[in-house]
């Protein structure tokens, strides 16, 4: 067949060389109004959920909430005998530090012990602002700074969860228990007045893992609620306030041979962490979404 046939028979509508384009032509616009469909569709349920999600309601946080204790009890009770290995990776983390001459726990607990009123003062800060200031911020973020809330509140139930691999993975005893290094109990004490334990927890003994100590989760949560206070409150003063709880708590939980500094240290590194994954995610979901609306809009 010539050049000049081939040619007539693609103009030519009654031709089988036309009717074949034409109907190719017709079954790739199918192909690509279908797939146009199946990226929508897809795209708008994931979008629906996420938005759907993104929207605090309290059942939901309470769901979360509940599942956090749930997991964090399942590790609390899944240790088993770790003493042992607790106790050679607080002397080992406390050689560590000798050796790099940033034990700051010691002269602080030796302070805090010799000076009867700041002890008490340590002891009932560490007994009581843990509990009360981080439910508080997260109160006061679902009420008045909501648009904030969802991805605020994922910091702190991602660093938790980062810090609970951390407590099944390297089991630590605090200072306090390394009788043999000269650190006193703070929180046992002063347990004469207060209502906490003689064992020095924070709360009661059946709610507390004297072996979590690395990563701090008590620093972590604190320096959560400073930053949270910093960046989204309004008036000035709470922002300093915010800013100086943090320092406060890392002055207590050393002060009262809780924590070694190294401990300190890794729960800032666990939350930078926790902000990282959940913000990086974040950040990944709005070029996905981004790169839907492109494509979605290039088959159209």
């Amino acid at each position: 067949m010539s050049t000049a046939d081939t040619s007539r028979d693609l103009t030519d509508p009654s031709s089988e060389s036309a009717k074949t384009t034409a109907t190719t032509t017709g079954d790739d616009a199918r192909l690509r109004a279908l797939e146009s469909d199946l990226v929508r569709s897809r795209f708008n349920v994931l979008s629906t959920v996420v938005k759907y999600m993104s929207q605090p309601r309290w059942w939901v946080e309470l769901l979360l909430i509940g599942g956090l204790y749930a997991i964090y009890s399942a590790i609390r009770n899944s240790v088993g005998e770790v003493a042992d290995k607790a106790f050679a990776n607080g002397y080992e983390l406390l050689r560590i530090e000798d050796a790099w001459h940033i034990a700051l726990e010691r002269p602080l607990n030796e302070w805090v012990h010799n000076t009867p009123i700041v002890a008490d003062v340590v002891a009932l800060q560490y007994a009581t602002l843990h509990f009360i200031v981080t439910p508080g911020v997260l109160i006061w973020l679902f009420f008045r700074r909501k648009p904030h809330y969802r991805k605020v509140s994922a910091v702190l139930i991602t660093t938790t969860v980062l810090a609970l691999i951390g407590f099944y993975w390297y089991p630590t005893a605090p200072p306090r228990l390394l009788t043999t290094e000269g650190f006193v109990d703070i929180m046992s004490q002063t347990a004469s007045w207060g209502w906490w334990p003689e064992s020095g927890t924070p709360g009661s003994d059946a709610i507390s893992n004297q072996y979590a100590a690395m990563p701090s989760l008590h620093c972590a949560w604190a320096a959560w609620c400073g930053l949270t206070l910093f960046f989204l409150a309004r008036r000035m003063w709470v922002r300093i306030l915010g800013l100086i709880y943090p320092f406060t708590t890392f002055f207590v939980v050393m002060g009262s041979g809780n924590h070694f500094i190294l401990d300190v240290l890794a729960g800032l590194a666990t939350l930078a962490a926790g902000a990282s994954v959940v913000f990086g995610v974040r950040w990944l979901w709005i070029a996905r979404v981004r790169r839907r609306r492109a494509g979605a809009a290039t088959l159209e």
